[in-house]
């Protein structure tokens, strides 16, 4: 039977292994062994960072204003500082977000950047958040693993093994004496004229108006009959909205499922290109989905 290290080291080489999982596993061994400042790091990382941040927990993208007419616009001017978040959120969150079809991810900022970036622009109630790629939330769950793994490591390489269950007291004071301490490096300051809140966040999916979806819903089926014509597939089309509606009379619509499907129904709406009623509700979805792509 393997020992909790070597169980450690097995998860964290196999990929199909949460990260939360697998942290759960060295939060057994660090307490066992007494490493009270592992422990420390590995509740962080599961519950979600109310300290200092690692420097692997800042993402780097691109700062973007909700042009209600619009839709998503980049950000111009100085904006290196705005580029960096770090992420609290917990490894449990990341994994979720990870797991979502989505290419792009958003923090939003706080409130008062955002106003302080409305009255420079002279506008009112834009929201304004980092949009970040994807990749970014798998890069950081990917260096949580390869850590846990070089510390499981150097556990071997101390002579700390472990049974299935514990550690005995030789075992301990190998584990103490050596240098366990994970290093996760400096996030250096990020302090600048933007004020305070501009150095963490939680990283979200912006979140879909129902009312527009609603309104746009009912101009789609008053004018079916139109779009079949000029191509659009009608059953699959009549189907989509019927699940659009039916997720948004849930008292808690699930975001996700919105944003797919609308995203089949933009799709379904392209095999009537060059029709004008499909050409409007395609700009409409695009504001909506949070594309950016701007009116002609």
């Amino acid at each position: 039977m393997p020992s909790i290290i070597e169980e450690i080291q097995r998860d964290a080489v196999e990929t199909s292994v949460p990260v939360s999982a697998l942290l759960r596993r060295m939060k057994l061994a660090a307490t066992k062994l007494g490493l009270g400042e592992v422990e420390a790091w590995v509740e962080q990382e599961l519950n979600g960072y109310t300290t200092k941040l690692p420097d692997y927990r800042i993402v780097r993208g691109s700062p973007m204003a909700l042009n209600p007419i619009r839709g998503w616009q980049p950000v111009s001017g100085a904006i290196e500082l705005m580029s960096r978040r770090g992420v609290s959120q917990s490894v449990a969150s990341l994994e979720e977000l990870a797991s979502r079809d989505e290419g792009h991810l958003q923090i939003p900022f706080s409130d008062e950047i955002v106003a302080q970036l409305n009255e420079q622009n002279g506008v009112r109630g834009w929201p304004v958040s980092l949009h970040i790629d994807r990749s970014e939330v798998i890069r950081i769950l990917d260096r949580v693993r390869t850590l846990v793994l070089d510390w499981a490591l150097k556990m071997e390489k101390a002579g700390v093994i472990g049974t299935s269950f514990g550690f005995n007291e030789a075992e301990k004071a190998k584990a103490q004496a050596a240098s366990t301490t994970i290093y996760i490096g400096s996030i250096g300051s990020f302090a600048g004229n933007l004020g305070a809140g501009n150095v963490a966040g939680d990283i979200a999916v912006r979140e879909v108006n129902v009312v527009q979806i609603s309104n746009l819903l009912d101009q789609l089926k008053q004018h079916i009959d139109t779009l079949a014509a000029a191509g659009v597939d009608r059953p699959t089309f009549e189907e989509r909205i019927s699940a659009l509606e039916a997720e948004m009379a849930k008292p808690q619509p699930n975001q996700s499922v919105l944003r797919g499907l609308l995203i089949d129904i933009r799709n379904a709406l392209a095999g009537a290109a060059g029709n004008l009623i499909a050409s409007g509700a395609l700009q409409v979805l695009n504001q909506l989905l949070g594309t950016g792509v701007p009116n002609p």
